[in-house]
């Protein structure tokens, strides 16, 4: 037996050049054998050159298992996920003819998904982006024209999944109003008011400095915390308890490191003890359906600032209005795309940037400078009583230098 490498047992694989039957275990042994000792192994980049790729390889597989895919070349299928691929590749689907000037491919007889069953509506891209279909089952990335995020430099850095982007928010603008609280739930509430709800996110923003907690927890927390007064009457002695119970669950969902329960008990001075923390969060999931995940003004207030171009002191600016925003309940009544839209259009006044409203913000906000004029003007008014009002917390934060003093800035 000679020994040979895997590049090289996988180019004969590809090839063909290997004894078919004999190949897979031989691969297992990490062997091949060389029977007549004048054939020379190839690399696979010269095997590709002389063997163009083919759909089935012909190579037997361990336990009577049959040969694999391009992609899965000499390796048996392992069920579920070793058998589903990025895209399909010319020549791994028998059946379908494509048609040259439209693009489009009518399916024929025997033709089936990675999953066994029929593929319906099977069309390619014009751009050869690969096959799609109406149930995704293959999944093509977009080609660079559809890179939507900005600057471009992040086209490179896969952690902005440049690809999909447009995909995501797309998404998550379809989603967001299937969140959004009643602007009027309080009215429904016995036992506290606007008031109440003010000085409790008050508290929370001072809480979220002090564990040092991210951007999307907070607005993660205030969104639990009013989509579960919707739902569920209390008293106001279980105010705090609801506020503290909600930035748990959305440190828990959002956080690395998230706060401990006793930690909560701490910062409510005993006010509650873990088991009435645990016992709400258990109450507050239920109401909730364990629907956690939803849309925040976070999520659009980081791509927002990303295509208007905001420096460090513009992007704390903004930030600042938007939370100024959140112990204001008339803010309810707006989603969290038209807030962040709002808050941008604002920012960009206050510091006389021209245009106000580029059209690059037109295009991924999918809205004018007229639909998010009203919103930005009642934001000013908040800008504006900022440091007249007995809740300082947001102001605090953002008079801090490492938020470049924001919160002291006058306009």
């Amino acid at each position: 037996m000679a020994k040979a490498s895997g590049d090289v047992l996988l180019a004969h694989a590809m090839c063909g050049t290997a004894p078919a039957g004999g190949l897979a275990m031989q691969v297992e042994k990490g062997e091949v054998q060389d029977h007549d000792k004048r054939r020379d192994y190839m690399t696979i980049a010269q095997c590709q050159a002389s063997h163009p790729l083919r759909s089935g390889c012909g190579v037997s597989a361990p336990g009577g298992l049959s040969g694999c895919s391009v992609g899965n070349v000499g390796m048996p299928h392992r069920g579920a996920l070793g058998d589903i691929t990025n895209m399909a590749l010319p020549g791994t689907m028998p059946g379908i003819k494509a048609t040259a000037k439209s693009g489009k491919m009518s399916p024929g007889n025997g033709v089936q998904s990675a999953f066994g069953m029929p593929m319906p509506g099977i069309h390619v891209d014009p751009q050869n982006q690969g096959v799609a279909t109406s149930d995704a089952l293959m999944l093509t990335p977009r080609c660079s024209e559809d890179v939507e995020i900005e600057p471009m430099c992040d086209v490179d850095d896969p952690q902005q999944v440049a690809e999909y982007v447009k995909d995501i928010y797309g998404m998550m603008n379809q989603a967001e109003n299937s969140f959004l609280p009643r602007p009027d739930y309080l009215e429904h509430q016995p036992d506290i008011n606007a008031k109440m709800r003010a000085i409790l996110i008050d508290w929370l923003v001072e809480v979220h400095m002090k564990y040092k907690l991210q951007t999307e927890t907070l607005f993660l927390a205030v969104k639990l915390i009013d989509r579960f007064l919707e739902k569920r009457s209390i008293t106001r002695k279980k105010l705090q308890l609801v506020g503290v119970t909600g930035m748990l669950i959305a440190a828990k969902f959002e956080e690395i490191y998230p706060p401990e329960v006793r930690d909560f008990v701490y910062i409510t001075d005993k006010a509650y003890t873990k088991e009435e923390i645990l016992g709400m969060e258990v109450n507050m999931l239920t109401a909730l359906e364990f629907q956690v995940n939803c849309p925040t003004v976070a999520h659009f207030f980081e791509r927002y600032e990303r295509i208007n171009r905001c420096s460090d002191a513009h992007r704390h600016l903004l930030q600042y209005v938007l939370e100024l925003t959140l112990p204001d309940v008339k803010m309810l009544k707006y989603s969290p795309s038209h807030l962040a839209a709002a808050a941008t259009l604002l920012s960009n006044k206050l510091l006389k940037q021209h245009p106000a409203w580029p059209q690059a913000m037109v295009r991924h906000t999918q809205t004018t400078e007229t639909m998010v004029k009203a919103c930005a003007k009642e934001m000013c008014g908040l800008l504006d009583a900022a440091e007249r009002s007995p809740l300082q917390a947001v102001r605090k934060k953002f008079s801090q230098p490492k938020f470049h003093g924001v919160g002291k800035m006058t306009f």
